[in-house]
């Protein structure tokens, strides 16, 4: 299990465990830092620091796109494809 974390602009955070076999899809403001921590017999170990968009999912169809959206972006988290990007 893990730990992902997002901190954005205007206060924004956000904070969720996402276990092994676990998606975890989000919107977060464009910009954000992506922080995933792992579990270790001391607690809780920083194992990633990333931008928002590394994970960010864009739309193909620009008439989806709002100006609410303009100003954030809906990313992903999958574990597997955490560890093979750390490697």
């Amino acid at each position: 299990m893990i730990v992902l974390k997002c901190i954005g602009d205007n206060k924004f955070y956000r904070e969720k465990v996402v276990m092994p076999t676990e998606s975890f899809w989000f919107e977060a403001p464009v910009g954000a830092r992506l922080e995933i921590w792992q579990m270790s017999l001391q607690g809780q170990m920083l194992h990633l620091r990333a931008d928002v968009s590394d994970y960010a999912i864009t739309s193909e169809e620009p008439s989806q796109t709002t100006s609410v959206a303009a100003k954030s972006s809906t990313a992903v988290f999958n574990r597997s494809r955490s560890q093979s990007q750390a490697s």
